[in-house]
């Protein structure tokens, strides 16, 4: 299991930094065709990330990430899901993998900001 969270850590910290500089190359292999992503502005199918990817400026700040944790689906799925904190906001993110000709591709993704309700105060 520490190797699939690796392994899809590794893919996972390649996309941010693919986002950052626009890479959409990157998003076209790393996208499986029927991929898309649920954000806080809405929700888009892979030509709309492409599109979006192009559009919209996605340079981030430093970044960090914590408490990565992944489920397996079996051999071709899994999950990974973990915390990002960047310029002053933290999400909780997931990914759904898929396993295709032995590579893994990205067919969901999902971001939810960190609300005052979602964390309680200490």
């Amino acid at each position: 299991m520490e190797d699939l969270l690796a392994i899809l850590l590794d893919i996972e910290k390649r996309a941010w930094r693919a986002a950052d500089v626009r890479d959409v190359t990157f998003y076209r292999d790393y996208l499986a065709p029927e991929a898309f992503v649920v954000t806080p502005f809405g929700v888009l199918d892979r030509e709309g990330i492409l599109r979006d990817l192009v559009e919209n400026p996605n340079e981030l700040p430093a970044y960090t990430i914590t408490d990565p944790k992944v489920v397996s689906l079996g051999e071709e799925g899994a999950v990974l899901a973990y915390t990002v904190s960047f310029g002053g906001q933290t999400i909780f993110v997931s990914t759904v993998y898929a396993r295709s000709d032995g590579r893994w591709r990205a067919v969901f993704h999902q971001r939810t900001p960190v609300s005052p309700v979602t964390c309680p105060a200490d």
